[in-house]
Order: C-alpha cells, then sequence, then structure tokens
C-alpha cells in the first residue's frame, strides 16, 4: 500500500519523464486509470454455522492510492429492515446477531473506500449460518417454606447462556394472570410492584405464581421458570390501618410480657379486621429495602418494637432504606427497643443519618464508658435500676428496669441531640442513665414529616415498663398510638 510521499516522487518522476520526452520531440508510455479498492472478508473459525456472536475481521487494498475506512451492513432475514451501511475504520468487529428463533443464514458486507472516495463496487460478501442456543434461568432467591409475603416478592435467579455473554440477557418477569404485559428488567433480582397483585382491583389472600424468563443478545428466549408462594391480604377488613410488628424472639424471656403491651394496645384502640400482626419470628416476608417500603405503604401506619433485646435487628440493619420513602410518601412509623442506631464504637441496626434526614436530629450525644473489655468514647448508653423517663409531650411517664448490655460493650441506649425541644418525646432525667450526666437528656423524639407522615423513635424500650406512681407503658404507648392517628376514626 503506497503513502502519499509515494505518490508525490511518482508525480515527479514522471514530470521528468515528460521533460525528457518534449525535449526529444516524441511522448512515450501508457496513462493509468484510476482502480477502485479492493475488499477480503474473513471470520476467525468455522464458517458452516456459527455462534449467534462472531468476530469478523476484514482488510482492504488500492492499487494506485490508500485505504481511508470500511462501509459494512448486514442482510439479515431475522431483521429485514436493517440493511443501511454503515462506516468504520476498523477493520474488525465482534458481531452480535439477532436470532430469536435459534437460526438465521445472513449476508455480511464489507466495502473499503480509498482516499479518492472511491468505494469498492463489488463488496467482500460472506454468507454465514448463525445458531443461538437459549439462556436458561433458574429461581435462587424466594419466600422460605413457610413465609408468606404481602403484596410485594423479591426474587432473585442465576442465568446460563452457552453460547453468549450472561451480562447482556433480560428478563421478563410476570405475575400469574400478567403473561401479556411483563415486568422488564437487566438485574438478577427483581421486587414485583404491589399494584400488580390486584386482582378484580383488590389484594386478595391466597397462592400465587411469578414467572421468569430470560432473552438474550441475539433475541433467543429461554424457558420458564416459577416459583409459588403464599400471599396474605394486608387485614382482613377493607381498611389497613396498622401493621404492628414483632421483632422479640419467642424464647425471649420477657417475649409475652412484651407482645401483650403492644397486641393488647392494638385491640383496645382498633378493630380486629384493621390491622395484623407480623411475627417476624414466625414469617419474614421481607427479602429487600423495597419489600420494606411496598408492604409499609399498604398500611397507614407502622408500629415495630424490639423490647429489650440486646442483638442487633438483621432485618432493620439490611432493609432500612425502605423505611424513608414510606415516611416520604406520608405514612406513620413507630420503633423503639435497644441497639437502634449504629455509631461510635457502639452497634446497631440503623445508620446515624436515619437521624439527621428523618428524626430532625444532630445526630447522638457520645459519652465515655468504662465497660468490661470496652473503655472509649462511644454513642452506647446504659440506665440504672427503676429508671423513670419522663414524657412532657405526652403528659406521662415509664419506668424501666436495669436493662441489660452486649458483653464488653457499652450500653444500647441512645441519647438524640435534636434541633428543637418541640419534637422531644421522651428525656432520661438526672440519676436515671449512665454515666451519670447532672443534665436531662433525651431519649426519644416524635418528628412531623413534611410529607405529612410521623416518625417516632424511643431508645427506651416500653414492653418492659413497670408501673409507678399511677404511670403505666400501656397508658403511654395509647397515646402515642393516638399520635399515629390509631385512636380515631
Amino acid at each position: 500500500m503506497r503513502r502519499p510521499i509515494v505518490r508525490a516522487l511518482a508525480a515527479a518522476a514522471g514530470a521528468a519523464l515528460l521533460l525528457a520526452g518534449l525535449s526529444c520531440g516524441k511522448l512515450t508510455g501508457t496513462l493509468r486509470p484510476h482502480s477502485p479498492p479492493e475488499t477480503v472478508v474473513f471470520v476467525s473459525g468455522p464458517v458452516d454455522t456459527v455462534n449467534h456472536l462472531v468476530h469478523l475481521y476484514w482488510y482492504g487494498s488500492d492499487p494506485n492510492g490508500y485505504v481511508v475506512g470500511y462501509e459494512l451492513r448486514l442482510l439479515n432475514p431475522a431483521a429485514p429492515a436493517e440493511t443501511a451501511w454503515v462506516g468504520t475504520t476498523r477493520t474488525d468487529s465482534l458481531l452480535t446477531v439477532h436470532t430469536p428463533q435459534g437460526y438465521t443464514q445472513p449476508v455480511f458486507e464489507v466495502r473499503a473506500i480509498d482516499n479518492d472516495g472511491a468505494r469498492d463496487p463489488s463488496p467482500a460478501r460472506q454468507v454465514f449460518s448463525f445458531s443461538n442456543q437459549p439462556p436458561v434461568v433458574r429461581i435462587t432467591q424466594r419466600p422460605g417454606p413457610r413465609d408468606s409475603t404481602f403484596a410485594s416478592v423479591t426474587a432473585g435467579w442465576s442465568v446460563t447462556d452457552p453460547d453468549g455473554d450472561p451480562s447482556r440477557v433480560r428478563y421478563l418477569v410476570w405475575l400469574n394472570g400478567h403473561e401479556d404485559d411483563p415486568e422488564q428488567t437487566d438485574q438478577t433480582t427483581f421486587t414485583m410492584p404491589s399494584e400488580r397483585f390486584l386482582v378484580g382491583g383488590q389484594y386478595a389472600s391466597g397462592p400465587r405464581t411469578l414467572y421468569v424468563r430470560a432473552i438474550d443478545d441475539g433475541g433467543m428466549a429461554g424457558p420458564v421458570d416459577s416459583m409459588v408462594w403464599q400471599v396474605k391480604k394486608p387485614v382482613a377488613g377493607t381498611r389497613a390501618r396498622l401493621l404492628l410488628v414483632d421483632d422479640v424472639p419467642r424464647t425471649h424471656a420477657a417475649n409475652n410480657l412484651i407482645d401483650t403491651l403492644y397486641t393488647n394496645t392494638a385491640a383496645r384502640n382498633l378493630p380486629a379486621d384493621a390491622y395484623t400482626v407480623l411475627r417476624l419470628d414466625f414469617n419474614q416476608p421481607f427479602a429487600s429495602a423495597k419489600d420494606i417500603e411496598q408492604t409499609f405503604k399498604l398500611f397507614e401506619a407502622v408500629v415495630w418494637y424490639r423490647g429489650n433485646v440486646t442483638f442487633v435487628s438483621n432485618t432493620l440493619r439490611d432493609y432500612q432504606d425502605g423505611i424513608g420513602p414510606y415516611l416520604e410518601s406520608g405514612g406513620r412509623f413507630y420503633l423503639d427497643g435497644l441497639y437502634l442506631f449504629s455509631g461510635l464504637n457502639a452497634p446497631g441496626a440503623l445508620r446515624e443519618d436515619f437521624a439527621d434526614r428523618y428524626l430532625n436530629c444532630d445526630g447522638f450525644l457520645k459519652c465515655f464508658q468504662l465497660v468490661q473489655n470496652f473503655s472509649d468514647s462511644t454513642l452506647g448508653w446504659g440506665n440504672v435500676n427503676a429508671s423513670v423517663f419522663r414524657s412532657t409531650m405526652f403528659a406521662d411517664s415509664t419506668r424501666q428496669p436495669l436493662l441489660g448490655a452486649q458483653t464488653g460493650e457499652a450500653g444500647g441506649f441512645r441519647v438524640f441531640n435534636p434541633r428543637s425541644n418541640s419534637i422531644v418525646a421522651l428525656s432520661a432525667p438526672p440519676g436515671t442513665i449512665t454515666p451519670a450526666r447532672p443534665d436531662t437528656l433525651t431519649v426519644g423524639v416524635s418528628v412531623p414529616q413534611p410529607s405529612g407522615g410521623r416518625a417516632i423513635v424511643l431508645a427506651v424500650p416500653l414492653g418492659t415498663s413497670q408501673p409507678a406512681n399511677a404511670s403505666s407503658g400501656p397508658r403511654l404507648l395509647a397515646k402515642i398510638f393516638g399520635q399515629l392517628g390509631l385512636t380515631g376514626p
């Protein structure tokens, strides 16, 4: 292939010969006409029946110039509308051939373009027989055999594509009754939207089937995989007022005492068909933050209690990002217990930024503690036996026994740093919390949300409250229910 400088030298030599010929009165030689470039195409490997992914190569030559680029196209019977030439300067391409039926016989054409703009009048052509094997999907994440869900479920799957790239597979996902309008995703996990569970405009209890099908980048659809599980209607009635989440294991020593406080308060204030009790020790419907969000949005309010359990709630920790969208949609959320927030030298379920975003607090106050093997600044506080915590907001109080801590850790209480006294729901007077402080500290907040919702979080577990001086946990909790809109019509 000649370079520009070669052509310049040739032109100079030609001029010299012309002058020599004129001086002798005689012109000799033959003027060669301009020739278009030639193109060659080839494929690495067999060309009888190849994979729908194929690596093609080509090159061009020009007898009296040089090649500056190429144009190529694929004439595919499976995609007849795609016939336009496409320009490129490359000399190879990894081609994906649309093969939805598993076989097609397209024609690949490529033509070189030289420096004068001339195109190869007879493009290089190669007829291929392309095959495509279907991708196979298998559901690997599903509700457990004893678990039911509300109108939300997260499924996950694996995929194999014998002759393609699994990362380029897309999926169709649907519930029974929606095969004609499936959801589409390119991820290997998917949370089915709640509205897809509606049957005749209503949520209903009973078995449901979720289906998933993979489609590879060649358009080949694989076989369907499915799973069946039980779905629960939010409440027995027509208005879902409350979801009561019991996050205390049935083996816990105070389990019955704690459960009774909340279930009795719900029963005294709400019709039986307006609330549902979800016991996480028996049924785990949450497999993603989206499950938390969608399930909560089925209810006007959610009350989640942990009592004096001293281990971190994995469900809260792993799926906490679903709580914020619920509050932002106008939901009302209550949470109490120990080890609710993680921070400096203190384990917990929720991140500190939850307090900043939804509790109108500048984080939490820290202290210095010397507890067994632990000695440093920490977010964790403890309490003294028979501590009486007071609420100006609710004009009530609660007395708590000495509450345990994780071995070698600081206590499970958290002290809020509120931006306004108007959100303080529960306070720890001097002498009630350790290490001792001469001032009153905030251990509970109730915060109205811009959306009209409300977030109430107490770092004191009301489920272990002890009656004292005509004060009781049930009465205080009933007042909290009222602020959540659960005691009125």
